[in-house]
C-alpha cells in the first residue's frame, strides 16, 4: 500500500466534519418542524433495523454498549420502544418500536427530507450517488475498529 499522505487522510477529517454538520442541520429542520430532536437519530436507527439487538445498534452506530443501554432505556421510558425476547439467546433481547416511536419518527421524516433536499441543492452530483460511497466507507471504518478490537484481545496485558 502506497504512503498515506496528508491530502489522504484528509477523507477522514471531511468526513468527520460532515457527520457533525449534518447533526446540526437535520437537529434545525427538526426544530422548525417542532420535532424534539432528542435520540431521533437512535430512533431512526431502531426503525430502519428492527427488530434488533443492543450489539447490533452498536454495530451500526458505532456508539458503546454503555450508551445504547441508556439510549434504549430513556426510549423505553419515554413509550418509544420496548423490549422483546430474543428466542435464540435467552441473555439479549431486541428493540422494536412501539406505535408512539412510529409516530415520532414518521414526524420528523419530512424534516430529514427537507435537510436533504437542503444539501442536494449544493451538489455538483445528486446525493443518492454518494450514498454508496457512504456506506462503503462506514463499513470500512468498522471493519477497521473490529480489527482493532480484536488486536486488544491480542494483546497481553502487562
Amino acid at each position: 500500500m502506497a504512503d498515506v499522505g496528508q491530502r489522504d487522510a484528509d477523507l477522514l477529517q471531511e468526513v468527520y466534519s460532515a457527520g457533525l454538520l449534518v447533526g446540526l442541520l437535520v437537529d434545525e429542520e427538526l426544530a422548525s418542524a417542532g420535532v424534539p430532536d432528542q435520540l431521533f437519530s437512535f430512533l431512526g436507527w431502531v426503525a430502519r433495523l428492527q427488530p434488533v439487538t443492543p450489539g447490533a445498534l452498536a454495530s451500526e452506530t458505532g456508539l458503546p454498549p454503555t450508551t445504547i443501554r441508556d439510549y434504549v432505556r430513556r426510549l423505553v421510558e419515554r413509550g418509544d420502544v420496548h423490549r422483546i425476547p430474543n428466542p435464540s439467546d435467552g441473555r439479549s433481547h431486541y428493540v422494536v418500536l412501539t406505535s408512539t416511536g412510529q409516530k415520532r419518527a414518521d414526524r420528523g421524516w419530512p424534516a430529514v427530507v427537507a435537510a436533504y433536499e437542503r444539501v442536494e441543492r449544493h451538489l455538483e452530483r445528486p446525493a443518492v450517488e454518494h450514498l454508496a460511497a457512504a456506506r462503503e466507507l462506514r463499513t470500512a471504518v468498522r471493519l477497521a475498529l473490529d480489527e482493532s478490537s480484536r488486536d486488544s484481545l491480542l494483546t497481553p496485558r502487562s
